[in-house]
């Protein structure tokens, strides 16, 4: 944290639908008057600390927020769309000036769901490799977690904590048993929140998204979109849905 130059900060929602709920995120620098600030959205069962490598590169000059996503982190108490649950993070905070809104994975669709709700909140987003438009797209993987089989990244058992850290990194990944235990037992604690999170992006996030993804055309911001070319999880399909 400290090279990176953040500070870990909490934020009390603690509204009529979410009593108690606190975002955690980090935070380097303060909001410029008149400049927009970079906001980064974390992948599924991911967190803020994912983007830190990023954030160090960013000059101290810029304001960076890297949030926890509900159900992820240590934000917690959300009982609401993570779409939602975004806003309410942004009006809280007053993120008036347009923002740079950075996401990867599941975190890239939400900021383009968001983008294409809330065009006067962005003025540039980044889509790291995020979640295909619709079962045509997806990969067996994601057919697999759709059709609810979640073990595939959330193991709960060694094993399937191999099998997944094997089918999920393009390098072999070295990891001793009790390491791995340990990761695996730190991961558990958190597997029911995962669970619902899936459930509730499949049911309430993923049909939108072709709609959300054909918008995009339409955004008068900057649109950047980011993919690796042996994505295991994501194909790069998604580019068939968007014009230039």
């Amino acid at each position: 944290m400290r090279r990176a130059g953040v500070k870990k900060r909490f934020l009390l929602i603690g509204d009529d639908n979410n009593e108690g709920a606190t975002f955690c995120y980090y935070e380097k620098g303060s909001k410029v008057p008149h400049e927009p600030s970079f906001i980064f959205i974390h992948g599924f069962s991911s967190d803020k600390y994912a983007w830190l490598g990023v954030i160090k590169e960013i000059p101290y000059g810029f304001h960076c927020i890297a949030i926890d996503l509900p159900g992820h982190g240590e934000s917690v108490g959300f009982n609401e769309e993570q779409l939602i649950a975004v806003n309410v993070f942004f009006d809280k905070l007053n993120l008036t000036e347009p923002i740079y809104l950075v996401g990867c994975s599941m975190g890239g669709s939400i900021a383009a769901m968001f983008a294409t709700k809330y065009p006067s909140y962005v003025c540039m987003i980044c889509l790291l490799a995020p979640v295909p438009p619709g079962e045509e797209y997806e990969t067996e993987l994601l057919s697999q977690l759709r059709s609810g089989v979640y073990h595939i990244v959330l193991p709960e058992t060694l094993k399937q904590f191999y099998a997944a850290a094997k089918l999920l990194s393009m390098k072999k990944v070295h990891a001793n048993r009790l390491l791995a235990r340990i990761y695996l037992k730190s991961r558990l604690s958190m597997l029911d929140q995962h669970k619902k999170v899936l459930k509730s992006a499949f049911e309430n996030d993923y049909p939108n998204l072709e709609q959300s993804y054909a918008e995009l055309k339409n955004l008068a911001c900057s649109v950047l979109i980011i993919w690796g070319r042996q994505d295991q999880v994501y194909t790069c399909v998604i580019m068939l849905c968007i014009s230039n």
